[in-house]
């Protein structure tokens, strides 16, 4: 077992659409998922009389913590299914994360799920996923969110 299949959730039902196929493909391919939630950072403000970034850091670090409760609870289901998972939370700009743990952790593939933004709705708002398969040197398999 030496593929290794990474999945791109964000604590939605609709990312959460992806966890199916990745399942079955790592089924097939005898494959390791890893479980990848990427945080924003919280904005921190150096003036005087705002939260400290010590708080700010804290607030993360807490944010961190729920992500991998919530990855962790995703991951005992799908262990039930024999597939062998790891889970990961990082906080920073998703999509230049989600590229840089790919390629750090040399994942065969990334499988994410589209909210189906298309034209002016993913010019105007920017899409994680459309990042990741314009950045990312490793394939990207996109599973269309349904509502």
């Amino acid at each position: 077992m030496d593929k290794r299949i990474l999945v791109t959730l964000d604590g939605s039902e609709m990312s959460e659409q992806a966890l199916p196929v990745a399942i079955e493909q790592a089924k097939i391919l005898e494959s390791e998922l890893y479980l990848l939630r990427v945080i924003n950072p919280l904005a921190k403000s150096y003036r005087t009389g705002l939260v400290t970034v010590s708080a700010i850091e804290n607030a993360e670090e807490q944010l961190r913590v729920l992500a991998n409760d919530y990855l962790e609870n995703i991951a005992n289901k799908v262990r039930e299914s024999g597939i062998p998972v790891k889970v990961f939370s990082l906080i920073g700009v998703p999509y230049k994360e989600i590229i840089r743990f790919s390629e750090q952790e040399q994942v065969d593939f990334i499988i994410m799920c589209t909210r189906g933004e298309s034209g002016i709705s993913r010019w105007l708002l920017g899409s994680i996923t459309d990042h990741v398969i314009r950045g990312s040197r490793i394939p990207v398999v996109v599973v269309p969110a349904t509502d």
